[in-house]
C-alpha cells in the first residue's frame, strides 16, 4: 500500500494510531487510566510537598485592584478591612471572596499559581507558611483557619495545573500520530482518557477554589463574578473568573460528548468540530491564568510549566497541520482521501 507521507508507491505497513480505537474498558483501565491516575497522583504529592511550589513563595496579584490588567500587590498592604492577607493573592473587597476564582482548565482547570487569602489579625505574622506564636483561643482558631486555607491553597493550584498537562496532553496525540506516520482516527480511546482524567482534575480545582471563601454560600459565590455596587465584575479578578467558567462550561462540554454514543448521533463532522473547541479552552486557560497574575510570577515554576505546556502544544499543532497537509497532497495524488484529523 502507499504510504501519503513518504508517498506513492513506497509500501509501508499501517500501524494502528497511539491509543487505538477499539479495546474493552478492562483494557483501557489498564492501559490508559492506570498510567494517567499514577502519573496525576505523582505530579500533585510534588506540587504539595516540594517547596518550590509554595504559591505563597512568590508575587501576589492585587485581587482588590480595579484595573483589568493584574498588578502586583505591595508588600505588607492591608486590605479594605484593615487586616493583612496571608493567602497568595491580594485580600478582595469585604464584600466579596477572595482569592482564587471558579475555574476550570480542560477538559480543564487552569492554571495561576494563585488561590484566595485568610484574613488574620494585624499582630499575627504574614510570612508564607508560618503561624502566629501569640498564645490564646483566638489566635488557636486563627492558625488553624490559615492552616486549613494554606492547604486548601495549594490543592487548588495543583489540580489546575495538572488539568492543564493533561489538556495538553490531549492536544500532542494526533500530532504524534501524523509524527510516528500512524493512523490519525476521528477518535482515539487515549485522548478521550486523558480528557476524562483532565475533566475531573479540572473540577476539583473549580470546587477547590470557589469553595475557599465562598463557604458553600450563593452569595459568596457571586463575589466571584458580580462587583459589591452590582454589575458584572471586570477587574482583573472578576475576569480571571469569567475565562474560569466559561472553560468549565467548555470541559464538561467535552466530557458529555467523549462517548462511542455521542460519536454515533453526533456524526463524525460534527462530533469533531465540537471537539476542536479544546482550542478554545487552551485560549482560555491562559487568559484566566493572565488575569490571575501569572506573568507577575516569571520567576516561579508555575509560570514556567504553563509556557512549556502551551509551547508544546503551539510547536505540535504547527508540525501537525504541516504533516496533514503533506499526507493530505501525497493521498490525493495515490487516488485516495485521508481520513480527518
Amino acid at each position: 500500500m502507499n504510504d501519503p507521507i513518504r508517498g506513492p508507491g513506497r509500501a509501508v505497513k499501517s500501524r494502528g494510531p497511539l491509543g487505538g480505537t477499539r479495546g474493552e474498558w478492562r483494557q483501557r483501565i489498564l492501559r490508559f487510566h492506570l498510567p494517567l491516575a499514577v502519573t496525576s497522583g505523582v505530579a500533585l504529592l510534588l506540587f504539595m510537598s516540594l517547596p518550590q511550589f509554595d504559591p505563597q513563595a512568590y508575587p501576589q496579584s492585587d485581587m482588590a485592584s480595579a484595573g483589568a490588567l493584574p498588578v502586583a500587590r505591595a508588600a505588607g498592604t492591608m486590605s479594605p478591612s484593615g487586616e493583612q492577607p496571608s493567602g497568595h493573592g491580594a485580600a478582595r473587597p469585604t464584600a466579596g471572596p477572595g482569592g482564587h476564582g471558579a475555574g476550570g482548565s480542560g477538559a480543564t482547570g487552569s492554571p495561576s499559581g494563585h488561590a484566595a487569602q485568610t484574613p488574620v489579625p494585624n499582630h499575627a505574622t504574614t510570612e508564607p507558611g508560618h503561624i502566629g506564636s501569640q498564645a490564646g483561643p483566638v489566635d488557636a482558631g486563627v492558625a488553624e483557619d490559615r492552616g486549613r486555607n494554606y492547604l486548601t491553597q495549594r490543592l487548588t493550584v495543583a489540580t489546575g495545573y495538572i488539568a492543564t498537562g493533561l489538556l495538553a496532553l490531549t492536544l500532542l496525540i494526533g500530532p504524534a500520530n501524523l509524527l510516528l506516520r500512524r493512523r490519525t482516527p476521528i477518535s482515539s480511546y487515549l485522548r478521550r482518557d486523558a480528557g476524562v482524567w483532565t475533566a475531573a482534575f479540572s473540577a476539583i480545582h473549580v470546587v477547590l477554589g470557589s469553595l475557599l471563601h465562598s463557604g458553600g454560600q450563593l452569595a459568596g459565590l457571586l463575589g466571584y463574578f458580580v462587583a459589591p455596587e452590582g454589575g458584572v465584575l471586570l477587574n482583573s479578578f472578576g475576569l480571571g473568573n469569567w475565562t474560569g467558567l466559561a472553560a468549565t462550561v467548555i470541559v464538561l462540554g467535552l466530557l458529555l460528548i467523549s462517548s462511542d454514543l455521542a460519536l454515533r448521533l453526533l456524526k463524525a463532522p460534527r462530533w469533531k468540530w465540537l471537539q476542536r473547541l479544546n482550542y478554545v479552552l487552551v485560549a482560555l486557560v491562559l487568559a484566566h491564568a493572565f488575569f490571575y497574575g501569572a506573568l507577575l510570577r516569571m520567576t516561579s515554576p508555575f509560570t514556567l510549566l504553563l509556557a512549556v505546556a502551551v509551547a508544546a502544544v503551539i510547536i505540535g499543532q504547527v508540525i501537525g497541520i504541516w504533516l496533514w497537509r503533506r499526507r493530505s497532497a501525497n493521498g490525493r495524488a495515490a487516488g485516495y482521501e485521508p481520513l480527518v484529523p
